[in-house]
């Protein structure tokens, strides 16, 4: 094929750079949230997905550089984009298979392996493409740094917008299968398109063609197990079930309703009766604050399903609700039986703890993103602001993994040693049962607890914690993932157990 001079045809290249660079983030952010209701959402999931994208990209820049030096037929582009186009339309198709076997390995080598299998070769064919647009859009060798440039920029423009699009739009709307498929056909269409205008288009095409046409009668994967309804967005996969368990203590079961996020429980409720959760950390919450409480405006960070917002406003509390993820709102007024007229304020917590100038007689954190709490409102910053904002006999509850002894017991020492860093009395309340499955309540005051009551749940006597391995956590060291890593591990495992295979059976 000739040096490309058509100003036109280049206007096309320029376009299919634009795509490949949307391609990219589309893949790329669709692969972290196909894995997180198998391996949650923490750090080193995210490392795990960036890890392989930047060794993906970095394969695809030299085998692009590769084939510029050493092939002369441009129509290579072409195919790099097909192909890569229809990869990602088996993207649903490959993950569905290769995630119930690589769920049995631990994270490192779960993530990893499963990235490798739908992830690293459509990012390798997509980074590919870059250097042999550069080559074809070259008139001259003094053009090279501005069309590398050029085409670099548009690239990333096209990645910034499609990351936008897709993660507060497609994703909640139309979820992670059918906006892999219908970008995969965006970028199909536009690699024919270059070959029907360069005449190099061949009939054998149309077979490859056949694979996503066929791939999508295997994409409703979904059985019904109970699922009224599911969303995927920026934050994750949130589903709510309808779902037969044994009632605790007898041998008799009824339907529940729980709300998931990436597969773990976040809220289950008695259908029969809505206030009533099958947790017992919700009934032990409610009647620690009412306990202490000496007012009665409530901050709930966190709503979750509602169950705990329901325990609250029967007691008479006033409650300001804070939600990161509009869609848990919607959900709790649509399926949890929360009143319609809530007003639930959509921000992040700790953004709103500091822009708020209100005082609370109680701030509830109930705030957990499947298996990770907020590492950010777990600072001394985070408690300083949030003793500015209790009155002066108000107090703060944090509900937390159960785990207080050993390696996984650090992170809620860590907790501890902060609070008390920053001036709080603190007790401890942990529910029934082992610390794998147990909750942990932090009650906090910034004074010393006048009443000497009888707590629900049971009393942990803090001076016997080692509290030599703690640390004071802070902004400025953001360390708490890495410490609770060991917990939220083996929750996620119990609940791939509970959950997530259940759903694959």
């Amino acid at each position: 094929m000739k040096e490309i001079k058509n100003d036109f045809l280049k206007n096309v290249l320029f376009i299919l750079a634009f795509i490949e660079g949307g391609a990219v983030m589309c893949v790329e952010l669709s692969s972290a949230k196909i894995l997180s209701p198998y391996f949650g959402t923490s750090i080193y999931v995210w490392a795990s997905v960036l890890g392989v994208t930047l060794t993906a990209l970095m394969s695809g820049y030299y085998l692009g550089g590769y084939i510029s030096s050493n092939y002369k037929k441009k129509e290579i582009v072409y195919w790099m984009m097909l192909i890569g186009g229809v990869l990602v339309t088996l993207t649903p198709l490959i993950s569905s298979l290769i995630l119930p076997l690589t769920i049995q390995l631990d994270l490192l080598s779960g993530t990893v392996f499963s990235l490798l299998s739908f992830l690293f070769i459509p990012l390798m064919l997509f980074g590919s493409t870059s250097p042999l647009i550069i080559n074809m859009i070259t008139d001259y060798s003094e053009n090279s740094g501005k069309s590398s440039g050029n085409v670099y920029a548009v690239s990333t423009f096209g990645g910034i917008i499609v990351t936008f699009t897709i993660g507060f739009y497609t994703f909640p709307q139309f979820g992670i299968t059918l906006t892999l498929y219908a970008y995969g056909i965006l970028v199909i269409i536009s690699a024919l398109f270059l070959f029907i205008l360069t005449k190099t288009f061949k009939l054998s095409l149309v077979l490859i063609l056949i694979i996503p046409i066929v791939s999508w009668s295997f994409n409703t994967k979904d059985k019904d197990k109970g699922i009224i309804y599911r969303s995927e967005g920026i934050l994750g996969e949130i589903k709510v079930v309808d779902r037969e368990l044994t009632i605790k203590g007898t041998n008799q079961s009824k339907v529940y309703r729980e709300l998931m996020v990436n597969n773990i429980s976040q809220t289950i409720m008695d259908k029969e009766d809505p206030n009533k959760s099958y947790w017992d950390y919700v009934d032990i919450v409610t009647k620690n604050i009412l306990s202490y409480r000496q007012g009665n405006n409530a901050l709930l960070l966190g709503l979750g399903g509602g169950t705990l917002y329901k325990q609250l406003r029967f007691n008479q509390l006033q409650v300001e609700v804070v939600e990161l993820d509009k869609r848990i709102a919607w959900i709790a007024k649509q399926y949890f039986y929360i009143d319609k007229d809530v007003e639930v304020v959509i921000d992040d917590a700790r953004h709103f703890i500091n822009t708020t100038t209100k005082k609370y007689d109680v701030v509830i954190y109930d705030l957990y993103h499947s298996e990770t709490p907020p590492i950010h409102l777990l600072t001394k910053e985070a408690f300083q602001e949030i003793s500015n904002r209790l009155t002066k006999e108000g107090i703060l509850t944090i509900n937390f993994y159960g785990f207080i002894s050993g390696s996984k017991g650090k992170a809620a020492r860590s907790i501890y040693k902060t609070l008390k860093d920053q001036g709080f009395y603190v007790k401890l309340i942990v529910t029934p049962g082992p610390e794998t499955s147990r909750n942990l309540i932090f009650i906090c005051k910034k004074n010393t607890f006048q009443k000497d009551i009888s707590e629900e749940g049971i009393s942990i006597d803090a001076s016997s914690m080692d509290l030599n391995d703690a640390v004071v956590l802070t902004d400025d060291k953001p360390i708490l993932e890495h410490i609770y890593l060991e917990a939220a591990i083996m929750w996620r495992r119990g609940y791939n157990e509970w959950n997530t295979k259940y759903f694959l059976n």
